[in-house]
Formats: C-alpha cells, sequence, structure tokens
C-alpha cells in the first residue's frame, strides 16, 4: 500500500513538473521573440509587405520553435528524473540565462559582423577582450533574477495557471502556424526567385529554411537545372544586400579630358609577358610598370568584377542579384565619353549582361579571335576620329589566352601570347600616326586564371579559388600622358586601378571610402594588406601571410608560399579589421 502511494505522488509531481515546464517555456518564448526581433531592425527591411510578412512571421515561427526543441530536449527528460521541483526550476533558471545571455551575445555579433556566433568565433572572443560584448555580461544577473522570479511565481501559481489553457492554446496554435507558413513562403520564394525573402535566409541564428528544390524539380514544377542556371546568370538569392555607392558621386568639369583604353587579357602572367612577348614587355619599361601588382582572384570573371568595381570578389552575388552597375561606367556615361567595348566572346558572362552594362544595349555575345576584336576596335576609333569635336573616348577591350573548355599546350599558349603581343603592338602603332596616344590613358592588365602542368605540358583555366601568390600575380602596366616611365615595386591590388582612374582621370572628389575598397595607384600610402577573394570567402594577403575568412568568420592562415599554418590562430584585431572592410557596402537598419 506505501508502495502504491509513493508512486502516485512521484506521478503526480512529475505531472505538476511538466505542466510547470510548459508555462515557464511559453514565458521563454515571448522573451526570446522580443529580443529576436532585434534581428529584424539590424539586417536590411525589406521593402515589400509579402517580404515583411515573411520576417515577422519567421521569426516568431522560428524562435518558438526553436525555445521549444531546447524545453523537449533539454529539460522534458528531467522532469521523470527529477522530483524535486526545487532542483527542476533551479536547473530551468540557468538553462534559460545561459540561452539568453547567448541569444544576446549572438545580437551584438550579428550588429557588428553579420555574423552569427559560432565555435570559431566564440574561440576568438572569449580568449581576448571585446569591450562592446562587456553590456552583454553586465545584463546576465537580470536575466537570471528575471528568470528566478517567474519560476517562483508560475510555481505557486501552477494551480491557477492551469486554469487558464485554454487561452495558451490559441496562442501555441499561433506559432505552429508561423512555422508552417514560414518554411512554405520560403520554398515559394526561393523557387521563384523572390529576394525580399531569400535574402533574409541568414538572419536569424540557428535558421534553416526549406527550400524543396530537388521535389519540385523532380515533379515539374520548376525547369530541371534551371535554379542553377538562374543562379549562374543573375547571382545568388541569398546574398547580403548592400548599398553601392554609399553617397552620391560628385567630380570636377574638367574643359581637357584624356581618352581612356582598358586592355584586359584573361590567362595571362608575368611569364608570358617577359618571356614571349618581347614588344609589350619593352613598352612596360618605357612606362609605368607595377611588378608586384596582384588580382583580386585566379578565376577571370571575380578579378574582372574588382577591376572595374573596386570591390572585392565577396561582393560579386550582391552586385549581380542588385543588378548595380559599376559608378567608373556611370561616371565614364555622365562626363559624355564615346564608349567602344569588344571582347573576344561578346562581354558574355553574367557580370557583364545583368550588372557591369544593364545599363547599355549590347548585341547578343559572338565569339571572335583577339585578331578580329583588335580591328573592330581600330575601325571604331578611326570612326570616332573622323567626327568633328567628338568626344573623349574610354574604350574596354577584352583578350584571352588559351580555350576556356579545354586544356591547353604549353607551346600553343606562348604561341597565343607572341600573337597578341603584334597585335597590341599594332594598336598602341595606329594610335602614334592618328595621334591620339599622347592623349590616351592606357592601362593594360588582367587576370591569372591559368594552370600550368609541367610535367604534362599543359594549361588550363582555374575552376576552383586559389590565393597563392603566384597564382594571383599579374601585369600591369600603365601609359599616361605627362607621367614619365617608372618601376614600381609596392604591392598593389587590381581594386587600386578603378580608383585611380576615378580620382587622376576623371576627377571624382568623392571619398573614395564611398565607392571603392582600392587606394590610388599613385600615392604612397603604406597598407597593412592587399584584398582578395571569392564568391563565400575574403582573403587579406599581408607581407608575410594570407589570412582567408569564409562568411562565417572561420579562418585559415597560410604562409607566404600558400602552406597551410595549422597551429596559428587568427588575432581579434586582424579579424575586426577584415571584417570591418569586408562589410563596409552592407546594408544595416538601425
Amino acid at each position: 500500500m506505501l508502495k502504491i502511494k509513493n508512486t502516485y505522488f512521484k506521478d503526480y509531481r512529475a505531472s505538476q513538473i511538466v505542466s510547470w515546464g510548459h508555462w515557464f517555456t511559453l514565458f521563454n518564448i515571448f522573451v526570446v521573440i522580443l529580443l529576436g526581433s532585434q534581428y529584424l531592425f539590424i539586417a536590411d527591411w525589406p521593402r515589400t509587405f509579402m517580404g515583411r510578412f515573411y520576417a515577422i512571421t519567421s521569426a516568431i515561427g522560428h524562435f518558438s520553435y526553436l525555445t521549444f526543441i531546447a524545453y523537449l530536449v533539454l529539460l522534458f527528460p528531467l522532469s521523470f528524473l527529477i522530483h524535486s521541483s526545487r532542483w527542476q526550476r533551479i536547473i530551468a533558471t540557468v538553462f534559460a540565462t545561459v540561452g539568453l545571455s547567448l541569444l544576446i551575445i549572438d545580437i551584438e555579433v550579428f550588429s557588428h559582423f553579420r555574423m552569427h556566433l559560432n565555435l570559431s568565433i566564440w574561440q576568438l572572443f572569449s580568449s581576448q577582450k571585446v569591450t562592446y560584448l562587456s553590456t552583454v555580461f553586465i545584463a546576465i544577473p537580470f536575466i537570471l533574477l528575471i528568470e528566478i522570479l517567474f519560476s517562483v511565481w508560475s510555481w505557486k501559481k501552477l494551480r491557477s495557471l492551469s486554469k487558464r489553457k485554454r487561452y495558451a492554446k490559441p496562442v501555441v496554435i499561433l506559432f505552429i502556424l508561423c512555422f508552417v507558413a514560414s518554411h512554405l513562403i520560403h520554398i515559394w520564394a526561393d523557387a521563384n526567385f523572390y529576394r525580399p525573402i531569400t535574402m533574409q535566409r541568414s538572419s536569424l541564428p540557428l535558421s534553416y529554411p526549406l527550400t524543396a528544390r530537388h521535389f519540385l524539380e523532380r515533379y515539374g514544377f520548376i525547369k530541371e537545372n534551371g535554379y542553377r542556371d538562374r543562379i549562374a546568370q543573375e547571382g545568388n538569392p541569398f546574398a547580403m544586400a548592400i548599398e553601392y555607392p554609399l553617397g552620391s558621386i560628385v567630380y570636377d568639369q574638367k574643359p581637357i579630358k584624356n581618352n581612356v583604353l582598358m586592355i584586359v587579357i584573361e590567362g595571362w602572367n608575368t611569364n608570358l609577358l617577359t618571356k614571349h612577348m618581347p614588344w609589350l614587355n619593352e613598352f612596360s619599361q618605357d612606362n609605368i610598370f607595377f611588378t608586384n601588382h596582384y588580382g583580386a582572384s585566379n578565376q577571370s570573371y571575380l578579378n574582372d568584377f574588382s577591376l572595374f568595381y573596386g570591390l572585392d570578389p565577396n561582393y560579386y552575388n550582391s552586385i549581380l542579384v542588385g543588378h548595380k552597375p559599376s559608378v567608373l561606367l556611370d561616371v565614364v556615361t555622365k562626363q559624355h565619353y564615346n564608349l567602344g567595348l569588344f571582347s573576344e566572346n561578346g562581354f558574355a558572362e553574367p557580370l557583364y549582361r545583368s550588372a557591369l552594362l544593364s545599363n547599355f544595349s549590347i548585341p547578343q555575345p559572338k565569339k571572335q579571335s583577339n585578331k578580329q576584336i583588335t580591328e573592330n576596335w581600330r575601325a571604331w576609333h578611326e570612326e570616332q576620329n573622323s567626327l568633328a569635336n567628338h568626344a573623349p573616348l574610354f574604350s574596354i577591350i577584352q583578350y584571352s589566352l588559351g580555350s576556356k573548355n579545354k586544356k591547353n599546350t604549353i607551346s600553343d599558349l606562348q604561341s597565343e601570347a607572341k600573337k597578341l603581343d603584334q597585335y597590341i603592338e599594332s594598336l598602341i602603332a595606329y594610335l602614334r600616326l592618328s595621334n591620339a596616344y599622347d592623349d590616351t590613358i592606357i592601362v593594360i592588365t588582367g587576370s591569372n586564371d591559368i594552370k600550368i602542368d609541367e610535367v604534362k605540358k599543359v594549361a588550363s583555366r582555374n575552376t576552383s579559388s586559389n590565393f597563392k601568390r603566384e597564382s594571383l600575380k599579374v601585369p600591369l602596366i600603365i601609359s599616361w600622358p605627362n607621367k614619365g616611365s617608372a618601376e614600381i615595386t609596392e604591392a598593389t591590388s587590381q581594386t587600386d586601378i578603378m580608383l585611380t582612374l576615378m580620382q587622376d582621370a576623371f576627377y571624382v572628389t568623392t571619398p573614395p571610402q564611398q565607392y571603392s575598397q582600392g587606394k590610388n595607384l599613385f600615392t604612397r600610402k603604406p597598407r597593412q594588406w592587399l584584398v582578395a577573394g571569392d564568391e563565400n570567402t575574403i582573403a587579406a594577403l599581408y607581407d608575410d601571410k594570407t589570412v582567408v575568412l569564409d562568411a562565417f568568420g572561420r579562418s585559415k592562415i597560410y604562409d607566404i608560399n600558400g602552406k597551410l599554418q595549422k597551429g596559428e590562430k587568427i588575432s581579434l584585431p586582424i579579424f575586426l579589421q577584415i571584417v570591418t572592410e569586408n562589410r563596409r557596402f552592407m546594408v544595416v537598419d538601425n
């Protein structure tokens, strides 16, 4: 009989503890939603009703689900193991305080870096003093006090609270509906590239909204591989929103303007220049030759992005999905330059079609040889010169060495380089004969996007990122009217070219921080590191090492030769410098 009574008492107490746990969880759901609503104000607030509806629905559904799962995993099993209500409340209070403290820390981290708290960031911040997180730790005692007060009050009022279950049920149903609706809405938005919703993918911590892309493709709701093709053409819909430029571009009006010719050679490196392009190599000695110049990527489309936008490649998808043209070409247009565009593939890449040249009407891409585009440029230039009082000229010639779709023998690549050397020689000779050379700024650079296999004697295009110095190094030659020849050995970046043209060719007076991450090539200001990267990572090239950060703040450090330094950890000042620079153009609503 005593055994039966004892079992009954334990079951009754366990039932009370479970009932109390439900009310304690419900209270914390409201607290977490209240705190978590700050993410909606930190991140870019959508401009459409559907985007805002999703933001609110997602926050309510996600945080209620997250809190309930935490209770289900951590506290619910203890209800049947610990029969002391006091100890159950103490443990629940500690868990809730720790969880809310981590949430507040994550909010602070997200507001500064647009990253969520993870093991790498926690180790970095906990090992070094971070001043703006000190306020978080001051708030912990107040959180603990609130949790204790509610746990005591709710236990004393448990019987009266149990009578009010009918009021809690509609609230719980609302949470469930918000959770389900947010995932269904995201599935629709992902399939339809609805950016006001997809750009919120990383706004909330531990959030993994459903896509169901493979399911929709299998049953014919969306075209198979159409999603991947659309990402390639229009950019990743999950890319962060950016503001570019940060302010209006202002420039001085000059009565006399130089022509500008930009020659971009894909598949180019210093070895090809010095050993197989004798005329251009001599030309570099007679002008301004940057011997320590680095591309922003060893993939041509990302390197070209940094060349024309002055930004690191991490911004590529944000520019693409926003269809944002470069301020460089915007200034060229506003200053009434006549624009000439010539490319061996007709500027077929999405960078040009969806962003850089999106404000221009350009014909369908057409494959042409390096010789053909040289002749086409010359014909265009002659036509412009025949016009009376013609506007200054801005032209881009995009050459290519080697095939992009197959491996090339090294000898074929070298042979193409020799031919290109002759084409460029004829181009410069024409400028001199037409008396346009002394009025033309000529920039010759390119992308070192080739891999050389000395054993097999073949060369192929890079398909993945590599931040080794020899993979990024590329020649830069500038011929500038009234500037003498010089050999510049200071480290320079592809992002510097656009800024130099903006300031010295187009007389832009807007602070460069408003539109570029580079520095003026002719201003000898020391810099700590060069910027490089790809669509998902940013690399900082220091004199003695390379630091690579991914989108989650995880870091890898390589030595000057590209060898991974397994024992070395990134310091907090370096982390802050890199991330702050990389987030400069990020949209933040306060």
